[in-house]
C-alpha cells in the first residue's frame, strides 16, 4: 500500500467525496465509526470511562462523533474541546449533535484543571496529518498533562503534534499513544525509530477512500502487507523438478561460526530451493553434513576460514557472506572471486562479513551485478554509507547508495525497508523485538536466497522474504513468547508462513 503526504491525502479525501457522491462529514463518520468498533473490541464500553480530547478542526470533528458512538454504547465520555474562534465547519456540526445526546462539552485550554483521577482511557483527537508546526504554547502544556496522567491513550490517525512525512525536533511535545488507529496506511512518521516514544502500536482502518485517487498519487514510500505480497505467489510445476527451483551456492562459515551456514542453508531449502549447496571451511563439513544432510556440500582447502572461492559455472544463485569472517587471507578470497567472475545471469545476495568486506573495497560495489542485494543492519550500513543523523538522512544515504551501484538495500531493523534502485522505500509490516536474536539475519538471508533461487525477481525477493521472515517471527511469538525465540523457531516456521500468506491464493 502506499504512504502518502498530507497534501496527498487530502486530495485523496476530496476525490473520494466527490466519486461516491458524499460529503465531507460523511467520510468523518466513517472513520470514527471505524474506530469505534476497534474501541469495543478492546474495551467493554459500558464499563470503561472514556475522556476525548478534540481539536478545532476535521481530526476533531472524527473525536466528536466517536463521542457520540461512546455514549450510545452504554458510556458517558468527558468530552474536552479546545477553545477556539475557528473551527471547521464539520466539526461544528458535530458539535450541535453530540450536544443534542446530552453529552456535556468542556472547553479547554492550558488553564484547565482535567480529572484523571478514575484513570479514564483518552482518546487524543486534537491534530491529525496536516499538522505543519510543533505544538507551541499552552497547548503544549495541555498535551504534557495528558502525557503525566498515566492513562491508556489511543490516538485517532496520528499522535497529536507528531507531523505526517517528517521528523519532529527532539524538543516538539507529542501525545504519547498507546495505540494509534489511522486511516488507509500508515504515515512516513509513524514508522521511524524516532517516534517509538510516543507511538507503542498502531492499527490500519479501512474507511472505504476510492481506490483509483489512491492510485494516482505518486510516491516513493509504500508499507508491505499481506495483501501486498498475497500476489507474488509462484505455482510449482507438476512436472517440474529440482533444477527448476534454484542451484543455490551459500558461501560461509569459519571456525565457531558454522551455524550461520546452516541457517542459511536451511531456510534457503525451505522456502523451495530446489537444489542447496553449501561451500565451507574443512572444520565444518561433519557437523553440517550431520545437522542438514539435505544440502550438498562443498569444503575450501583451509581448515577454519574460507580462503579460496568456487567457482560458479553450475550455480544460478549465490549467498555470500554468513559466518565469513574477515582475516585478510579471507578478505582477499573475496576480491578475487568478485573480479574475476563474470558475472551474467546470476542473482546474488550478500549479507553480514562479505558486506563488511565491500566496505573495505567499495570498488567491488562497481562489480556487482544490478539488483545484487544486501542486508545490512545498521552496523553494517554505517561501514557502508558512513553515519547519519536521523532517519530521513539515513534513506538518502541509502537512496545514493542502491542508485549509485544498482543495488537492493534491505536495511534491517523494526518495519525493516527495502530500498530499490528506482528510489522507491518498501516497509514491511511484520517481525517483533524476539527476533533480534543471533542467527536471524541468517535465516532472512537464506530465505531471500531461497526466493531468488526459486524464480522470484530481486526486488520480489526481497520484499517477500522479508514479509516471510517477520511472519515466522510473529507466528514463533504467539506459541513461544519474544523472550525465548532462536533462530531455529524461525525456520521451523517458513512452512506455516507461506500457508497463512498464500492460504487465499
Amino acid at each position: 500500500m502506499k504512504i502518502l503526504s498530507p497534501e496527498q491525502l487530502k486530495i485523496v479525501e476530496k476525490e473520494t467525496a466527490a466519486k461516491q457522491n458524499i460529503e465531507m462529514i460523511d467520510l468523518m463518520k466513517r472513520a470514527a465509526a471505524a474506530v469505534f468498533d476497534q474501541i469495543k473490541l478492546k474495551y467493554e464500553i459500558s464499563n470503561t470511562d472514556f475522556a476525548v480530547f478534540c481539536g478545532s478542526g476535521n481530526n476533531g470533528g472524527d473525536g466528536l462523533v466517536i463521542s457520540r458512538l461512546i455514549k450510545k454504547g452504554g458510556s458517558n465520555p468527558k468530552v474536552y474541546l479546545l477553545k477556539s474562534e475557528n473551527y471547521s465547519a464539520d466539526n461544528l456540526a458535530n458539535q450541535k449533535k453530540l450536544k443534542e445526546t446530552d453529552v456535556e462539552i468542556e472547553f479547554f485550554d492550558e488553564h484547565t484543571a482535567f480529572d484523571f483521577s478514575n484513570q479514564p482511557v483518552i482518546i487524543d483527537a486534537i491534530f491529525g496529518y496536516g499538522l505543519n508546526r510543533p505544538v507551541e504554547g499552552g497547548l503544549k502544556k495541555v498535551i504534557e498533562k495528558i502525557n503525566h496522567s498515566n492513562c491508556e491513550m489511543i490516538s485517532v490517525d496520528l499522535p497529536s503534534g507528531m507531523f505526517c512525512d517528517r521528523l519532529n525536533s527532539a524538543e516538539d511535545t507529542i501525545v504519547q499513544s498507546n495505540l494509534c488507529l489511522t486511516f488507509d496506511s500508515p504515515k512516513l512518521s509513524m514508522l521511524l525509530p524516532e517516534n517509538s516514544k510516543n507511538i507503542r502500536d498502531f492499527e490500519i482502518l479501512d474507511i472505504g477512500f476510492d481506490r483509483n485517487s489512491i492510485e494516482s498519487q505518486s510516491t516513493d514510500f509504500y508499507f508491505t502487507d499481506s495483501d501486498s505480497v498475497s500476489s507474488l505467489k509462484k505455482l510449482r510445476d507438476r512436472f517440474g523438478y529440482k533444477y527448476n527451483y534454484g542451484n543455490l551456492l551459500v558461501i560461509g562459515g569459519s571456525q565457531g561460526k558454522m551455524g550461520a551456514v546452516f541457517f542459511s542453508a536451511k531456510a534457503a531449502m525451505r522456502c523451495g530451493a530446489g537444489l542447496v549447496t553449501a561451500y565451507i571451511p574443512k572444520c565444518g563439513s561433519s557437523v553440517l553434513q550431520s545437522l542438514f544432510p539435505e544440502a550438498m556440500l562443498m569444503t575450501d582447502f583451509s581448515d577454519d576460514k574460507i580462503i579460496g572461492f568456487p567457482k560458479l559455472s553450475r550455480f544460478d544463485t549465490i549467498a555470500i557472506g554468513p559466518g565469513l569472517g574477515t582475516d585478510e587471507r579471507t578478505e582477499y578470497g573475496f576480491e578475487q572471486f568478485l573480479s574475476e567472475n563474470e558475472f551474467k545471469n546470476e542473482k546474488i545476495i550478500i549479507d553480514a562479513d562479505g558486506i563488511n568486506l565491500l566496505s573495505k573495497n567499495r570498488n567491488l560495489l562497481k562489480i556487482l551485478p544490478e539488483n545484487t542485494i544486501i542486508t545490512p543492519h545498521d552496523k553494517e550500513l554505517e561501514r557502508l554509507v558512513g553515519s547519519w543523523n536521523d532517519s530521513i538522512e539515513k534513506f538518502e544515504k541509502i537512496k545514493n547508495l542502491t542508485r549509485e551501484f544498482g543495488l537492493i538495500v534491505v536495511s534491517k531493523g523494526a518495519f525493516s525497508q527495502i530500498h530499490t534502485p528506482d528510489g522507491k522505500t518498501y516497509f514491511n509490516s511484520t517481525g517483533n523485538p524476539g527476533m533480534a536474536t543471533a542467527g536471524s539475519g541468517d535465516v532472512l538471508t537464506g530465505m531471500i536466497a531461497g526466493l531468488l533461487g526459486r524464480g522470484y525477481e530481486p526486488k520480489d525477493a526481497a520484499i517477500l522474504g522479508v514479509f516471510l521472515h517477520g511472519l515466522c517471527g510473529d507466528l514463533a511469538a504467539d506459541e513461544l513468547g519474544e523472550e525465548s525465540l532462536i533462530a531455529t523457531d524461525l525456520i521451523n516456521f517458513i512452512p506455516t508462513a507461506f500457508q497463512k500468506t498464500f492460504e487465499k491464493n
